[in-house]
């Protein structure tokens, strides 16, 4: 796909700097080879005391700046996608060019979600806790965060936060027009027929965010309630 402008250690140490800024952010870090010709894939995780309003508005602060930054700086972008079989359908509806960066993110509020959500890919005999010990390079916080005893302890709405992580296109740079109409579908899924609550009205990318941080606050609610 050609030479990036930019180094992954350039973009390493600018995330490193962003991230001393935030305060609901546990861990960061990557997991892979950090081929930036490729993909980066990365891990990000909660604070178990913290909001997940504050958190994601950590995610999405810190990936807008990123992208901020590659855009002044040598007209790219920053592109976010969440799995691996949405990979090359994000990427064209992104219009990725050979100068973009691609990030795969993943991103749990404790650690049977990442159980629950790596299940499938893993052999029988595999051990999560050995692969994050080996292989995820923390940025901000240290991979012995995972396995605290509070972001060991599942919570009850688990499977709907790694939905929503899912279903963030938030950073993905699809046209605004498609951003409305898939996180409309997403919204109507999320409120209607998982939470059985009204769905909001998706105008602009602004109530995108808005109806995003409303969700959160009702997971966030739902925890409390069933702890």
């Amino acid at each position: 796909m050609g030479k990036r402008s930019y180094t992954w250690e350039e973009i390493k140490n600018f995330l490193i700097k962003e991230l001393k800024k935030t305060k609901h952010i546990m861990t960061y870090g990557t997991i892979g080879s950090c081929n930036i010709e490729h993909d980066i894939d990365t891990i990000i995780t909660k604070k178990p005391n913290s909001s997940s309003v504050e958190f994601y508005k950590e995610i999405h602060k810190l990936f807008d700046s990123l992208d901020n930054y590659l855009n002044k700086k040598y007209n790219s972008k920053l592109i976010r996608f969440s799995t691996a079989a949405e990979q090359f359908f994000a990427l064209e509806m992104a219009k990725y060019s050979k100068k973009d960066l691609a990030f795969h993110v993943m991103i749990y509020v404790s650690f049977p979600q990442i159980e629950k959500d790596w299940s499938w890919a893993l052999f029988e005999n595999d051990n999560i806790k050995e692969i994050l010990a080996k292989n995820y390079d923390c940025l901000r916080g240290s991979v012995k965060d995972l396995f605290s005893k509070k972001f060991m302890k599942s919570t009850h709405c688990d499977s709907l936060f790694t939905f929503l992580y899912m279903y963030d296109k938030i950073n993905s740079h699809y046209s605004e027009k498609f951003l409305i109409k898939i996180m409309d579908h997403y919204y109507d899924y999320l409120f209607r027929k998982r939470l059985k609550l009204k769905p909001p009205v998706i105008r602009n990318k602004k109530d995108i965010k808005k109806a995003f941080y409303k969700l959160l606050g009702i997971l966030d609610k739902l925890n409390k309630e069933n702890a």
